[in-house]
C-alpha cells in the first residue's frame, strides 16, 4: 500500500505564489539527431533542461564528443551548469542481420532455431550475439525479441542451437533486442565495450555514468573502482532493468549515486501490470535512503510525432513527481522527435503544476537514514532539522556547504519547502548536483574565516538573485571549516546581504 503524498505550500507564501527556485523536480533530455545543431541545442537549453542524456547504444564516438562539447560550450555561454549523463550499453543482445534485407515473418505454433551467433535471420533460424546463450537457457526458459513483441520458447538444446517454438508471433527485423527473462547472464557487468566507453567518459570528464542491465551492488563497486583506475569519479547511475536488480533494489540504491526506474527494459521482463507497484516502490526506497531516483521511458512517447501529449501521458509525468522522483527523463522525444523543445516545455509545465502549491514531499522521505556511517547519520539528522526549521520559521533559502554533494543530497532528502543552495568549490561536483531535487549548486572559494564565509556565500547567493536581500537563510556547514567531506555540523540562521 502506497502512504498519502503531501504538498507543502512554503511558509509565509500563499498557494501558487512562484518561488525563487521555481521547479525542483529536475528534466532529462536524451541528445540525438533531432538536437544536434547550436539552434536546436540552444532551445533544448533555454527551455530548461537540468541533464543531458547521451546514450552509447546510438550514435559515433566522434559524434559522442562533439555533442558534449556543444553542449558544454552552449551551457557555458547561458551561465549554466548541465552535467552529462553516458548510458553505457551494457550487455545488449540483438538478433543478426537479415537473409533477404526484409522483416522475417514468425508465425505463431512454429518452429526456429537460434543459434549462438549472429547467422542471417530466416523462417527457420535466428543468430543472436550472444556466445553463452546455449550455457544459460534451458527447456522451458523464455526468449525475448523486439522489445518483447515476439515470445520464443524453449524446447530442446544441442551442440549448436537451441529448438524453439514461437508464442508470440510478428515481423522480425535486423538487429532486435533480445531478452532472456529470469537468466543470470555471464560477463553482464562490465563488457569490453563498456570500458571503451568508460574511458572516453574520462577523457571527457562525464559527470553521470548510467550502468545498464546491472544485477547487484557488486556490478557498482565494479564499475566504480574501474573509473578510479582512470582517475575518474562520475556519480553512478544504476539503472533497474530487470527482474535480478529489482529483487536488489535495497543494496543497489545504497551503493549507486542515483537509481533509474528504467521501464523500457524492466517492461520487456517483468509483465507490465506489475511496472507502476515496482516504480513506485523503487521511488519509495530511494526516498527513503537518500538516494536520487529519475523516472524514464516513454513519458511523454506520443511528442515524437505529435505537438501535444496524451491525456495519460501527462498524468504519467504528474504521478512520478506525486511518487517522489528527483527527476524525469524524456528519450526518443528529444533524441530523434519531431517537437523536442514542446516535449521539454510540457514537461516543465506538468512538474510547475503539480508543484504549485509546493514542494512534492513522499512519506518516506520523512524516515530517518539507515546508514552505518555515524558522520552519514548525523548529517541527515541536520538535514531533518534543517528541514523542521524551514518549516516553522520565516526562512526563505537553505544554503548548504559542500565539497563532494553528500550533505547538500542529504539536506535535499528531506524535501524542504523553501530552495537549496548548494556551495562548492569544485564545478564537477556543482554540475553533477543538478540532477538532484531542488538543487541549484554555486561555485565559490571555501575561506577558514566561517563570518567571511557566510558573508560572501550570502552575497554571491543574493547576486545571482537566487534569494533577496534582507531576507532569512539557513546555513549548513561545520565549523570549524573541515576541508574533507563529512564533517557536517552546523546549523545557523542569518539574514542575507548583497
Amino acid at each position: 500500500m502506497v502512504a498519502a503524498t503531501t504538498i507543502d505550500a512554503p511558509i509565509g507564501r500563499t498557494a501558487g505564489h512562484d518561488t525563487t527556485h521555481r521547479r525542483y523536480v529536475k528534466i532529462i533530455a536524451t541528445l540525438g539527431p533531432a538536437v544536434a545543431g547550436r539552434e536546436s541545442l540552444s532551445a533544448l537549453i533555454e527551455a530548461g533542461i537540468d541533464v543531458a542524456r547521451i546514450n552509447c547504444s546510438h550514435g559515433t564516438i566522434e559524434e559522442r564528443a562533439r555533442l558534449i562539447h556543444l553542449l558544454r560550450e552552449l551551457a557555458d555561454e547561458r551561465g549554466r551548469l548541465i552535467p552529462i549523463l553516458l548510458d553505457l550499453r551494457g550487455l545488449k543482445i540483438r538478433t543478426g542481420p537479415l537473409a533477404h534485407n526484409e522483416a522475417v515473418p514468425l508465425a505463431r505454433g512454429a518452429k526456429v532455431r537460434v543459434y549462438p551467433r549472429l547467422v542471417p535471420t530466416t523462417v527457420d533460424q535466428i543468430g543472436v550475439s550472444y556466445p553463452a546463450l546455449l550455457d544459460v537457457v534451458r527447456p522451458g526458459s523464455r526468449m525475448l525479441l523486439a522489445d518483447g513483441l515476439i515470445e520464443l520458447l524453449v524446447e530442446d538444446l544441442t551442440d549448436e542451437y537451441a529448438i524453439c517454438s514461437i508464442g508470440r508471433g510478428g515481423p522480425l527485423a535486423s538487429g532486435q533486442g533480445v531478452t532472456l527473462p529470469n537468466v543470470t547472464l555471464q560477463e553482464a557487468s562490465l563488457t569490453a565495450t563498456d570500458r571503451d566507453d568508460l574511458a572516453f567518459a574520462a577523457r571527457h570528464g562525464v559527470e553521470l555514468l548510467g550502468l545498464s542491465f546491472l544485477s547487484s551492488a557488486e556490478d557498482i563497486h565494479t564499475a566504480r573502482a574501474a573509473a578510479a583506475d582512470l582517475g575518474a569519479r562520475p556519480a553512478l547511475v544504476a539503472k533497474i532493468e530487470r527482474p535480478a536488480a529489482l529483487a536488489k533494489i535495497g543494496e543497489i540504491a545504497r551503493a549507486a549515486d542515483a537509481v533509474m526506474v528504467a521501464r523500457g527494459d524492466l517492461g520487456v521482463q517483468l509483465p507490465p501490470e506489475q511496472i507502476p507497484r515496482a516504480q513506485k516502490e523503487i521511488i519509495a526506497l530511494c526516498n527513503r535512503v537518500g538516494t536520487p531516483v529519475i523516472t524514464a521511458t516513454q513519458m511523454l512517447e506520443s511528442m515524437i510525432m505529435q505537438p501535444v501529449p496524451t491525456r495519460a501521458e501527462t498524468s504519467d509525468v504528474a504521478n512520478a513527481v506525486l511518487d517522489g522522483t528527483d527527476a524525469v527523463m524524456l528519450s526518443a522525444e528529444t533524441a530523434t522527435g519531431r517537437h523536442a523543445t514542446a516535449s521539454v516545455e510540457m514537461m516543465d509545465r506538468i512538474i510547475r503544476e503539480v508543484e504549485r502549491d509546493g514542494p512534492v514531499r513522499p512519506p518516506a522521505v520523512r524516515e530517518s537514514l539507515d546508514a552505518a556511517d555515524p558522520e552519514r547519520q548525523i548529517t541527515d539528522a541536520l538535514g531533518r532539522a534543517a528541514r523542521a526549521l524551514s518549516d516553522v520559521a520565516p526562512i526563505e533559502t537553505i544554503i548548504v556547504f559542500t565539497l563532494t554533494g553528500a550533505s547538500a543530497r542529504l539536506v535535499a532528502k528531506g524535501r524542504p519547502r523553501v530552495p537549496i543552495i548548494a556551495v562548492t568549490t569544485d564545478p564537477y561536483v556543482a554540475r553533477q548536483l543538478s540532477l538532484v531535487w531542488g538543487i541549484h549548486a554555486i561555485i565559490a572559494p571555501l575561506v577558514d574565516d566561517l563570518e567571511q564565509l557566510l558573508r560572501e556565500a550570502s552575497r554571491k547567493v543574493v547576486a545571482e538573485g537566487l534569494a533577496r536581500e534582507g531576507t532569512e537563510a539557513l546555513f549548513v556547514g561545520s565549523l570549524p571549516i573541515y576541508r574533507v567531506s563529512g564533517r557536517t555540523n552546523l546549523l545557523h540562521i542569518r539574514r542575507l546581504e548583497g
